[in-house]
């Protein structure tokens, strides 16, 4: 289990774990109960560059550094699964189209627009959210995409990590990412409004997985990462919606 949390902050961050690691199917498959946790992992280091700009007066400049961190820490991985699932997904096309589109290294008109999106979103949210906000937000990402992940299967006919990870996703799996998220909500001190804004948020997100499973039917690597950004940008809005 230990080996396989290493994977999955080696694989899905750019934080550093000490050693070499190498992929283990087994290990990998065993460690995804702990997903969320490894966004516990991302929420600490962003609690770590809030209390660095906390006090600034600037709060611009706070929701900068924190966008700017974010995506230092999982190295934009998520942001470029975001933007070919966007590229795909509303071309228009339909079938394997979709996918040559997706797989495409060429980014187009529709990726750019929902990097800026989600990019300016970030930068605005982060500026004004506050430090326990921004610790649960990778952890409700997480947590979500587990969720959206349950009864899926993987799109593509070529197989990979992404189908490990989409098709591992059983009950069980879900429960104790779900677990984890609760523990963490329940320990802040905002508790009912993050309880009320996870619970809004992983609806849109089964929402959102069951439009993606109806245009390409079922989930890749791609739509994970859209998942998660859009998830998290919804959680944050609702948050700072529900404080007033």
């Amino acid at each position: 289990m230990a080996s396989g949390f290493l994977t999955l902050i080696s694989f899905f961050t750019r934080i550093p774990v000490g050693r070499k690691i190498t992929y283990d199917e087994n290990n990998f498959k065993r460690a995804l109960s702990l997903y969320s946790l490894m966004g516990a992992v991302i929420g600490i280091l962003l609690v770590a560059v809030y209390f660095l700009f906390g006090r600034t007066y600037i709060a611009f400049l706070r929701g900068l550094v924190l966008t700017i961190g974010y995506v230092a820490i999982t190295g934009g991985i998520h942001l470029d699964g975001a933007a070919d699932t966007s590229d795909g997904l509303f071309s228009g096309r339909t079938g394997e189209r979709v996918f040559e589109i997706m797989s495409d290294s060429h980014i187009g008109a529709f990726g750019v627009i929902c990097l800026i999106v989600i990019l300016l979103s970030q930068f605005v949210l982060f500026s004004f959210a506050d430090m326990f906000t921004c610790f649960l937000m990778p952890v409700v990402g997480r947590a979500c995409l587990a969720v959206s992940c349950l009864g899926k299967k993987y799109a593509k006919k070529t197989k990979g990590m992404g189908t490990t990870f989409i098709e591992s996703m059983d009950m069980k799996t879900v429960a104790v990412n779900l677990i984890f998220l609760a523990i963490f909500v329940v320990i802040t001190p905002y508790r009912m409004i993050f309880a009320v804004s996870c619970f809004a948020t992983i609806a849109a997100t089964l929402f959102t997985a069951g439009w993606i499973e109806d245009k390409i039917g079922g989930m890749t690597g791609d739509t994970c990462g859209f998942i998660i950004e859009t998830s998290q940008i919804i959680f944050m809005i609702l948050v700072l919606f529900l404080k007033g």
